[in-house]
């Protein structure tokens, strides 16, 4: 009888355990006062992180960097170094507007995964349904040079495919010569864009970035919204994200921070934008791979709101099984690139252990399996790692890659204990 009490009691409470779990609200706006014991941090090898980036600093290597580390919600470092304009010797600032490029993605992913939710669509419903205009066509490899032959695709383009950027959507091929074309639309440039033939049957490899644009105008046809508008509505506004946006009045010049290039082994200014310029008078034109800036905490918003299952500032932005298909691995082993390579419906995802994982370029060894990763061509990164209750932001608007990233992971994993 008394095993029997005991056998009951024990599930009475891994049951109430469980329920906890999935009951207890994650926190909904970010700590600056960090119990430091509480979340298991050894708070004395931080100074480790400020020697790191001051150093990449000192040595001209970044002109600027900041950081944006939170446990639980709860800011573990937040600082800014170096000169948001270098030769003016203006400092950074924790509030600067940063080009953020392909961190773009994410937020427009969310966007359309939010209509996925109100029943607009499948993730396996063939974008054609949506847009005719979408080939079925396939190039074969040429054989001789203008050999422009092709072939009937193996399966059609999926929306899945278009998320993960397994689609083979690549546009025309270039022409030597040929100037590019600036489109008045979305919707003009995407039916254009998909008409061309696909550069391998849907599934099979792994293209990045053309398609992003494809998703971008299937929010626009799902929610008869303008993406921008469409964005700032579902995503940034719930979070409480403010000076996110691809376009900006022209007084809000002064908060960019200055965009660097390497050049002869030393950084200049360069002049380079994420997506159209954003002080320009025609500011209807939005991209779904490109053209967001922001603050760093407005992104860590977003941050925190996926490592949450979907809810931040007391808003749910997406259902928690929503994330976890998000969170699938979609490409295809082998042919889709590194055998190590993992990348969701938008997000790279650290693999679990194999042979040639930590060796992947851009990731390190001391993140967990499963945390959701991407960052921005002038070089903005994240990581969310939901197993440790991590979100990690590094942000420098410099080009190319210094590899700052990588050790600047390793310098805030070493402070769990």
């Amino acid at each position: 009888m008394n095993r029997t009490i005991a056998l009951c009691l024990t599930m009475s409470m891994l049951l109430s355990c469980q329920y906890a779990r999935h009951t207890q609200e994650p926190p909904q706006a970010f700590s600056r006062q960090p119990d430091f014991r509480a979340l298991g941090i050894d708070s004395a090898r931080m100074d480790r992180i400020d020697a790191l980036l001051q150093d990449y600093v000192d040595k001209g290597i970044l002109p600027h960097a900041l950081t944006f580390v939170a446990k639980n919600a709860q800011v573990l470092h937040n600082k800014a170094f170096g000169w948001k304009d270098v030769e003016k010797r203006i400092p950074l600032g924790e509030d600067d507007i940063f080009r953020m490029y392909s961190q773009t993605k994410a937020i427009t992913t969310v966007a359309l995964m939010t209509l996925f939710e109100q029943g607009k669509f499948q993730l396996d419903d063939p974008v054609s349904a949506y847009i005719p205009e979408m080939t079925d066509r396939v190039w074969v490899e040429a054989s001789a040079p203008g050999d422009l032959r092709t072939r009937a695709a193996a399966s059609p383009v999926l929306i899945r495919h278009v998320l993960s950027h397994t689609s083979g959507i690549t546009g025309p091929r270039p022409v030597p010569g040929m100037p590019g074309v600036e489109y008045e639309t979305l919707e003009a440039y995407v039916k254009d864009l998909v008409k061309h033939p696909l550069a391998y049957d849907p599934g099979s490899g792994w293209n990045y970035h053309p398609s992003s644009d494809v998703w971008a105008y299937l929010v626009e046809y799902f929610s008869g919204k303008p993406l921008r508008d469409y964005v700032r509505e579902a995503v940034l506004e719930p979070l409480g994200i403010r000076d996110m946006d691809y376009y900006y009045p022209a007084e809000t010049a002064e908060r960019f921070v200055t965009m660097y290039r390497e050049k002869d082994g030393q950084t200049e200014p360069v002049e380079m934008w994420s997506g159209r310029y954003p002080f320009d008078n025609n500011q209807s034109y939005a991209s779904g791979g490109t053209g967001l800036n922001g603050t760093i905490e407005g992104y860590a918003r977003f941050c925190q709101m996926i490592a949450n299952g979907g809810v931040f500032n007391h808003r749910r932005i997406l259902g928690r099984r929503t994330l976890e298909i998000m969170a699938k691995d979609q490409v295809s082993h082998p042919g889709g690139g590194e055998a190590a390579f993992r990348f969701g419906l938008g997000f790279q995802i650290y693999p679990g252990e194999s042979p040639s994982w930590e060796t992947l370029e851009g990731s390190s060894p001391m993140v967990s399996p499963g945390a959701l990763s991407w960052g921005g061509m002038a070089n903005t990164d994240y990581l969310i790692d939901p197993s440790e209750g991590l979100i990690i932001l590094l942000y420098t608007n410099r080009v190319p890659d210094t590899k700052v990233w990588e050790k600047f992971l390793n310098t805030v994993y070493q402070i769990l204990e």
